[in-house]
């Protein structure tokens, strides 16, 4: 029988033979069910990790495909690396969360505090992550058109893909604040590297370059609007993460492996 089902039993007989009236230790019974559900689901997954992390800076933009247009948000900090965000404000039960650029993006519920890891396969299967390709070379020729983003003058950065011409609206460094390029410069190029198909994921985006715009065949990304004093903030300690794979039979192994490592550990150690 597994150790948890033992510990459910002989706490219900415990409870039995404490409270002599059935309806009490039905009422008890009730009472500990849901926390000690609560307790072995949470040995499948685990912790997102300590302290808060807020974010001070966000960036809008808007994404039109297929004929349907969203809004989303990205959230960034100059003091960490961790990003989050949401590709569809209109559904804010969820978001989403990557320690930096190379970790695993997980899915974060505030509302019951978890959140799920997206394997490395998922991704792939979702068409986020492919074998790394060679950067997809954007140039701004001289006579190259411009497009107004935000009150921006923007110039065409182009390439050919595939056989697919594609179009990047660079800003105008000048035109921008100081004090909002680095957030601008890591927050794009953050979201560019993260989505699926290769003119987007793997574009090179020169560090010179403020990218508020792209477009594709079918395909239209702009930048709404941006801010450096925003309050979005993630309390690390809240969340427990579903991990792919781990189930009670892997805890149950490895809590048994580590046991017998102890024992062997605390074993006299033979002379020679």
């Amino acid at each position: 029988m597994k150790p948890f089902l033992k510990f459910i039993i002989s706490t219900c007989f415990l409870l039995f033979f404490l409270n002599g009236n059935s309806d009490t230790f039905a009422q008890e019974i009730n009472k500990l069910l849901p926390s000690m559900a609560e307790e072995i689901a949470n040995l499948t997954r685990v912790p997102l990790g300590e302290g808060t992390l807020i974010f001070e800076n966000w960036l809008v933009y808007s994404v039109e495909a297929k004929g349907k247009k969203r809004t989303g948000k990205v959230y960034s900090s100059d003091n960490h690396n961790t990003f989050c965000w949401t590709d569809d404000l209109n559904n804010t039960k969820s978001f989403f969360f990557r320690d930096s650029t190379q970790a695993t993006t997980l899915t974060l519920i505030p509302q019951n505090k978890q959140g799920t890891e997206l394997s490395p396969a998922m991704m792939r299967a979702m068409g986020y992550t492919k074998e790394k390709q060679e950067p997809v070379i954007y140039k701004v020729e001289k006579d190259a058109d411009e497009s107004m983003i935000k009150d921006h003058a923007c110039h065409a950065a182009t390439s050919s893909f595939e056989d697919l011409e594609y179009t990047t609206w660079v800003a105008d460094r000048k035109d921008i604040k100081r004090s909002e390029r680095k957030m601008l410069g890591r927050a794009l190029r953050f979201w560019f590297s993260n989505q699926p198909g290769e003119a987007l994921a793997s574009a090179n985006i020169k560090e010179s370059w403020i990218p508020l715009g792209f477009n594709a065949e079918g395909y239209e990304f702009r930048v709404l609007d941006w801010g450096t004093e925003g309050s979005f903030s993630v309390i690390k300690d809240d969340y427990m993460i579903n991990v792919p794979g781990l189930d009670l039979n892997a805890v149950a192994k490895k809590y048994v492996e580590d046991l017998k490592k102890k024992k062997e550990e605390s074993l006299p150690q033979k002379e020679d």
